[in-house]
């Protein structure tokens, strides 16, 4: 049975993680740093409306969609190009998640001895990211 997560990825331009030719690539810095002061409003923003674990695991899990379909249609076409994608996933998405905040309040479960609440709210992260980096790859994909 053929998913969308376990078919060959057909890269159209991988070259943001390596410095483009001539040094230091400060415009796609700038969009990086413009990128992650959006996320970080965003999260705080959502973060207004929805609080405590259950704010950190919608963040994590929209976050986790949105890694997942830029990605995915970023190195599946020419639409999106390097600094864009840098700017989206390292900055907007990098900025918007919290991993560290997961981990604390993972852990304040587990020093308050609510192991059964503690184990839900990891599995429903971990998988719920998990699942989400599939359908917005997925949803990528019917783009392409």
């Amino acid at each position: 049975m053929e998913f969308a997560f376990n078919r060959p990825l057909h890269r159209a331009d991988d070259s943001y993680p390596h410095q483009p030719p001539g040094g230091v690539p400060y415009l796609r810095i700038l969009y990086i740093a413009l990128a992650g002061v959006a996320g970080t409003l965003a999260r705080y923003g959502l973060d207004g409306l929805v609080q405590g674990r259950a704010g950190t695991l919608t963040v994590n899990l929209t976050g986790s969609l949105a890694l997942g379909f830029i990605v995915r249609y970023a190195t599946g076409s020419i639409v999106i190009s390097p600094d864009l994608r840098a700017a989206l996933t390292i900055g907007f998405c990098g900025a918007f998640t919290t991993m560290s905040t997961f981990s604390y309040e993972s852990m304040a479960l587990l020093w308050n001895g609510d192991y059964g609440r503690a184990g839900l709210y990891m599995g429903a992260t971990i998988v719920g990211c998990l699942l989400a980096v599939a359908l917005g790859t997925a949803l990528a994909n019917k783009l392409l």
